[in-house]
């Protein structure tokens, strides 16, 4: 089941611009959503995993995103 952040379609978004250092209002306003909206979801993916903040969020999603890159990078 998908939740609530996946199903608006701004889970990942979100992750990727917190992975590149922007803050709530940055992602808010590149992704045409509301600050809350950021923040609810930051809160939640938190939450969900276990995470003691957003710089350990941010660690991991730029981690992703550059293993993502690399391997795209590969497959050239």
């Amino acid at each position: 089941m998908r939740v609530y952040w996946e199903r608006i379609g701004v889970l990942g978004p979100i992750c990727r611009l917190v992975g590149k250092g922007f803050n709530d209002r940055e992602i808010a306003d590149k992704l045409n959503i509301t600050e809350i909206t950021v923040q609810g979801c930051v809160s939640w993916v938190l939450h969900s995993f276990k995470m003691p903040g957003r710089m350990e969020l941010a660690r991991d999603a730029f981690s992703a995103e550059r293993s993502a890159h690399s391997a795209h990078l590969k497959g050239r």
